[in-house]
């Protein structure tokens, strides 16, 4: 029996990282055999751009729900690969607003149907495997924004927690 499902909702967080890491690396060989350099922990950042852009760090932070760091890293490898621009902004020329570059949009638009089979195949597992588990995870978000984690375990073992608003800077 796996390890993992014996220790139950303690590895609750192991799991997901588990199933997530096991689904970029199908992506990541999908890409590759379209041959394409694109990485799965670019999407969310890109596609906001491509959606929604330009935005600064902090702006896509915030609409991604992950830290500031995180918005960071990804944006060093997108400028890397010549996928997004920095310009400065017109309302205040100390911070920069990330846009995609003309690459990024041929980019986009190359990736189009391969996004959309990916899509295809993660709805036919949920059917298959998980048919609520979106709604789930939209219960779970709420919960957790309600109170994390740490504010509820923090009161079983007498921490105090009281400035805890479910929001860590940790598995970003």
């Amino acid at each position: 029996m796996d390890s993992l499902k014996k220790q139950g909702t303690l590895a609750f967080g192991t799991r997901l990282r588990r199933l997530v890491e096991r689904m970029d690396r199908d992506v990541l060989a999908l890409y590759r055999a379209a041959g394409e350099r694109f990485e799965p922990r670019w999407y969310a950042v890109f596609t906001t751009l491509r959606d929604s852009g330009p935005l600064t760090v902090g702006e896509l932070a915030v609409r991604l729900g992950i830290t500031h760091a995180a918005v960071s890293q990804v944006r060093t490898a997108l400028e890397r690969e010549g996928l997004i621009l920095s310009k400065a902004d017109p309302e205040d020329g100390r911070r920069q607003r990330l846009l995609l570059s003309a690459k990024g949009q041929r980019t986009a638009t190359r990736l189009a149907p391969l996004w959309t089979a990916i899509a295809q195949a993660a709805d036919e597992l949920l059917r298959e495997g998980a048919p609520t588990l979106m709604a789930q995870l939209d219960g779970l978000d709420q919960a957790l924004d309600r109170r994390g984690l740490r504010a509820r375990a923090g009161e079983r073992l007498g921490l105090d927690t009281s400035n805890d608003t479910g929001d860590s800077d940790e598995d970003a």
